[in-house]
């Protein structure tokens, strides 16, 4: 577990480029240990979706325009959900943390520190899914955690929609402390589509890029 957890962290932190070959005998120097652990680690990450296997090869994740939609359509049908519920179910405490986390994100902004807005983002994100209460809910969400968190630190990390997502979020949060599930359910609805449009932007400029 340790291993899977560095190599995780790795992929997640971007030290490895979408669709970069990796070796079992790689992986196992680089993390000092024998290649046992690493062959389980890198059968779970392989599960998770993290890694692809072609053949004997393993490769880093490289999402397609198409893998990417899929998983935001996943979280555009769940997420308003477990908005509209958290303001339901959601504790004081948690009502502070939340307020916390937009207060740490304009603080993030307002530096251009763009590694922490992204943790932010993904904490804000990951408090109103479990404070929803729903089970089966938190499970859905979570099968699709590790590829979300790649695609959200590796492809938007820079997308240029910070000022108005954070003007998002502080609509969702309103509406979740205020105890109105229906608002926040259209907010967080409307906070995902954004995204999804965004997508759209970000693929095709790449294409561009890569024409040229």
């Amino acid at each position: 577990m340790q291993a899977y957890k560095y190599i995780q962290n790795y992929l997640l932190d971007n030290e490895f480029s979408p669709g970069e070959r990796l070796t079992e005998l790689g992986l196992a120097a680089m993390l000092g240990v024998s290649r046992g652990p690493v062959r389980e680690a890198v059968r779970l990450l392989i599960h998770d979706g993290l890694l692809v296997q072609k053949g004997v090869h393993i490769y880093v994740f490289d999402p397609t325009f198409d893998d990417v939609i899929d998983v935001y359509l996943c979280k555009e049908r769940l997420e308003p959900l477990a908005a509209k519920l958290s303001a339901q179910h959601m504790s004081q405490a948690s009502h502070d943390t939340l307020l916390d986390i937009i207060n740490r994100t304009k603080q993030a902004l307002e530096q251009d520190e763009k590694r922490n807005i992204v943790n932010f983002n993904t904490e804000f994100h990951d408090l109103i899914i479990q404070s929803s209460g729903n089970k089966q809910l938190i499970q859905f969400m979570n099968l699709i955690h590790a590829k979300n968190l790649y695609m959200r630190n590796n492809i938007l990390s820079n997308y240029d929609r910070r000022d108005h997502f954070f003007e998002e979020h502080v609509r969702i949060t309103d509406a979740i402390i205020n105890g109105d599930g229906e608002q926040a359910e259209l907010e967080m609805k409307m906070h995902i589509q954004n995204d999804i449009n965004m997508l759209g932007t970000i693929f095709k400029s790449n294409q561009k890029d890569d024409s040229k």
